[in-house]
């Protein structure tokens, strides 16, 4: 059982190691046909995540891989419940162009991209694909919630490429900050896989944590 634990959690790894290698790869291919600037390489990493999630998608369900998306709403209270979390989360979003009267692009692809995007991306593969790749391993429920979030923390180290580029840009202030940026983004990870790891854990599935996770990027934009 320890050695099936072990090579799982081996597995796991190497499986996140390799979606964020194709997708600073993809990301870099891209950037080569457009000009750099924060905006492109912020379209230009959604369009990879989109991409990304419909590939996992597809190979999640050709391989049988279970994520756990949907959750199991037995009651019409239930409906009630998530219709009315959706239906918050997609409020905040757009009520942020609504305020400040600004509805250029680059007002409204960063929303689509911080709130929906990245939330999406990210928690189909941790709260999905990870969360029960380690309970089918025979990790408990907490255990696996305490190593989802730990690995969730260090998973913001491979968006360094994004950092680093948006360092060489003019005017940025970043270059000399970039070790103290990935820290935090450690460290914002951290705190967001405690609270939607949390999530995960009480509603068994991974729909609650997506709508949890572009809650707090709205504010935390």
């Amino acid at each position: 059982m320890e050695n099936k634990a072990v090579s799982s959690t081996i597995r796991i790894c190497a499986v996140l190691v390799v979606i964020q290698v194709v997708r600073i790869l993809f990301s870099q291919t891209l950037l080569k046909y457009v000009e750099k600037t924060a905006f492109t390489i912020d379209i230009v990493t959604m369009v990879t995540m989109i991409i990304l999630t419909i590939i996992i998608l597809i190979a999640a369900r050709k391989l049988d891989i279970p994520l756990s998306f949907f959750p199991d709403m037995k009651t019409r209270t239930q409906k009630v419940l998530y219709a009315c979390a959706t239906a918050v989360v997609l409020i905040l979003a757009v009520s942020m162009p609504v305020f400040t009267q600004d509805y250029s692009p680059g007002m409204i692809l960063p929303i689509l991209y911080s709130v929906i995007i990245t939330p999406v991306f990210e928690e189909i593969i941790f709260r999905g694909y990870v969360w029960n790749a380690f309970r089918g391993s025979g990790k408990s429920e907490i255990q696996t919630y305490l190593i989802s979030t730990i690995l969730f923390a260090v998973w913001h180290l491979g968006y360094s490429d994004v950092i680093w580029l948006k360092s060489t840009l003019p005017g940025s202030v970043i270059d000399s900050n970039l070790l103290f940026i990935m820290l935090m983004k450690v460290g914002v990870g951290l705190f967001f896989g405690v609270v939607v790891g949390f999530v995960r854990f009480r509603t068994k599935n991974t729909y609650a944590a997506i709508l949890m996770h572009g809650v707090m990027n709205v504010f935390g934009r």
